[in-house]
């Protein structure tokens, strides 16, 4: 096992310092990136970190004395230079906050790992000792980004993030080209690149309650609503979702349509909330109950009938037998929730049509022969 040689790293904690680094950066081929924050008390992630390692050493940016962001912007849109995370969903979410931007082009190690078949969900550390021969301590992941000054140990576990992430890049884009599959990262890299982009639906948060299918429309109205109520406060406040209402009680309220206070907090309202907002989500509610039909929306779709769960079971067994042979995971291949979309496009008889998850490299894998499978079972359907 070859020896950790993590280098001292060059802080960055003025706006100049920044700038006269990003400008050095933008003639790098990839970038190492990885952020550190805290989350335990806010809706929003509060940065602590941002690390970058490029061929001419690892730096760590101060969030809490960096208040000029624009130079990091530009390095992060410019389409020359790769910007490389490992399991990259939140530190997206902190580089938009500090930056107004989504960097991109962009690599996810972890997701490049799982093509290359190396297992899904890889973890940074076995990735090291996978590609790099190196044991990389992980003691600090939960440690308090915000104190100032970090702890050394701190800083060794910050800098050794993105200095091997930089080293072992090259050695999974090298597996990637010999499997013929450095393209499938790229795609679907883009394609994150493309849905952190997207606005935000407030109006279809409450898609993700569980059993909002249970709901009547009306009922999922007024649910809608509510859901919205809640991700304004939270992001206003700066709190979790679950310290304005869980989302059992947002559940509660739209199902037994709740008209005075004593029924909001048998809903499962706290004192305070009914106290603070009583009064405001008794008027969602009576509002959302006042509106006609044409405002409700379009009923979930329910929990699949017994026959079409075997036409489900039937396209998860293609795409297990599929990525068996393409040394993927399953998952990888194709979510349980794009073969949903794709079952529900037009079960029973057709026609069906591949979701955007289907597209690309994976219609030419997977997604052409699942819809074919379908169409033999809506023939078989049909002839039985």
């Amino acid at each position: 096992m070859a020896a950790l040689k993590i280098p001292e790293p060059t802080w960055l904690t003025t706006n100049a310092a920044l700038a006269e680094a990003c400008h050095d950066w933008l003639r790098e081929p990839y970038l190492a990136v990885d952020t550190e924050f805290v989350r335990t008390r806010t809706y929003f992630p509060q940065a602590g970190l941002v690390q970058v390692a490029s061929r001419q050493g690892s730096y760590l940016i101060d969030p809490l004395t960096i208040n000029d962001w624009q130079p990091l912007a530009e390095v992060f849109e410019h389409p020359l230079v790769v910007k490389v995370f490992h399991a990259c969903a939140e530190d997206l979410e902190v580089c938009r906050l500090l930056t107004g931007v989504v960097p991109s082009p962009l690599a996810d190690s972890q997701w490049g790992a799982a093509l290359a078949g190396m297992g899904g969900s890889l973890g940074f550390q076995k990735m090291v000792k996978e590609l790099l021969n190196l044991n990389l301590p992980k003691e600090e992941t939960r440690s308090n980004w915000l104190e100032r000054p970090l702890r050394p140990e701190q800083v060794r576990y910050a800098t050794a993030d993105v200095h091997y992430l930089h080293k072992l890049y090259p050695k999974l884009i090298r597996r990637l080209k010999i499997l013929g599959r450095e393209s499938w990262l790229s795609e679907d890299c883009q394609r994150w690149v493309q849905q952190a982009l997207a606005p935000d639906d407030l109006s279809s948060l409450y898609r993700r309650i569980k059993l909002a299918w249970k709901l009547r429309p009306q009922e999922q109205l007024v649910l809608q609503q509510l859901a919205v109520w809640r991700e304004q406060q939270a992001r206003a406040q700066d709190v979790p979702r679950g310290k304005i209402a869980d989302d059992q009680g947002l559940w509660n309220l739209a199902r037994f349509k709740a008209k005075n206070r004593d029924q909001l907090a048998k809903a499962g309202m706290r004192p305070a909330l009914i106290r603070e907002h009583g009064k405001d989500v008794l008027k969602i509610i009576d509002q959302a109950l006042q509106l006609d039909r044409q405002y409700w929306p379009a009923a979930l779709d329910k929990p699949l009938s017994p026959l079409a769960g075997q036409w489900m079971k039937k396209l998860r067994q293609a795409v297990a037998e599929k990525a068996e042979l393409l040394e993927l995971p399953a998952d990888v291949l194709a979510k349980k929730k794009a073969l949903d979309v794709l079952l529900r496009s037009g079960y029973p008889r057709g026609p069906f049509r591949l979701p955007d998850e289907l597209s690309g490299w994976r219609r030419a894998e997977i997604g052409d022969y699942l819809v074919r499978l379908l169409e033999e079972c809506g023939r078989g359907e049909t002839t039985g």
